[in-house]
């Protein structure tokens, strides 16, 4: 049953930090086995991941990360995964374990919120990142994406914000909780379950592989590089993720209105190890034996 009536404002600060996908089109087990959980992976119901969570906690013998599933509303399922899960097991490159990025074909939406300011937030589709929210700012290939959704809810991209204390002025950007409501109203996010989700009635699903990818990557090229989508000027290397096969590119002008671009890096070498978490498991009983 879909709860209505909150959007999704709340969800900022309203948990203590979390990994939130949104994906359109799709059940939200088909998004689970999309971040990392196996293709025969079974529903287990809020008892057992409840039991699950009160033998295996975290700081004595860590299982594999579980996500909270259910549906959005309008189309749209989601997963909610523990914030530590978001830079775990390639889920923020392109591809997922399973070779497939969790945008294949589809829209998504994700949030990552560790408990502290920022909160990164990113609109894909089929692999290409439309629109973000960090600490850099409005990102992506469509930065104005939402500028519509936020005027409507009272906000002025053309205010100027004061000096801070170094005399700079920083870019005047909305609130977490207006972005939250913009992107509710802008995707017709309005059945988050939030009552499900702050009493953990919901089902779940181990989210991560048997088996880890270990990849190896070049590194990044040494440019030039491609022109700035927002204004032809040059770009330049901001840092090098290799850890998700990625660089990332910035355009000084544009820095401020999304002028960032992520490429990836070349795969020199890939070969797959256990997932150590999944011997927790076994040693806990089988934890999807109870499962529906």
């Amino acid at each position: 049953m879909i709860e209505h009536g909150d959007d999704l404002a709340w969800l900022h600060r309203g948990l203590d930090g979390y990994y939130l996908t949104f994906a359109e089109g799709i059940p939200a087990e088909e998004l689970a086995v999309r971040l990392g959980a196996p293709a025969d992976s079974p529903v287990l119901d809020a008892d057992t991941v409840a039991a699950i969570e009160r033998a295996a906690p975290p700081w004595e013998q860590r299982v594999p990360d579980i996500g909270r599933i259910g549906d959005a509303g309008n189309g749209w399922s989601f997963v909610l995964l523990p914030c530590t899960a978001y830079w775990e097991h390639g889920r923020t490159g392109p591809e997922s374990p399973y070779g497939r990025y969790p945008s294949h074909g589809i829209r998504t939406v994700s949030a990552v919120y560790t408990g502290m300011d920022p909160a990164q937030i990113d609109v894909m589709h089929d692999g290409q990142h439309l629109w973000g929210y960090s600490d850099n700012g409005f990102n992506g290939s469509r930065p104005h994406l939402l500028n519509t959704a936020l005027a409507d809810l009272g906000w002025n991209a053309d205010e100027k914000e004061e000096e801070d204390e170094d005399g700079e002025v920083p870019p005047h950007a909305p609130s977490y909780e207006l972005l939250y409501a913009a992107l509710g109203n802008f995707f017709g996010l309005i059945g988050l379950p939030r009552a499900a989700i702050e009493n953990r009635t919901l089902p779940g699903m181990f989210c991560e592989p048997r088996e880890l990818p270990r990849h190896e990557y070049a590194d990044a090229p040494a440019g030039p590089y491609g022109p700035c989508e927002q204004c032809g000027g040059p770009m330049v290397l901001s840092h090098v993720a290799k850890a998700v096969g990625s660089y990332v590119l910035y355009c000084d002008r544009c820095k401020a209105l999304g002028g960032y671009r992520v490429e990836r890096l070349k795969r020199t070498e890939e070969r797959t190890v256990p997932n150590p978490k999944w011997a927790n498991v076994e040693l806990l009983g089988d934890g999807e034996a109870d499962a529906d």
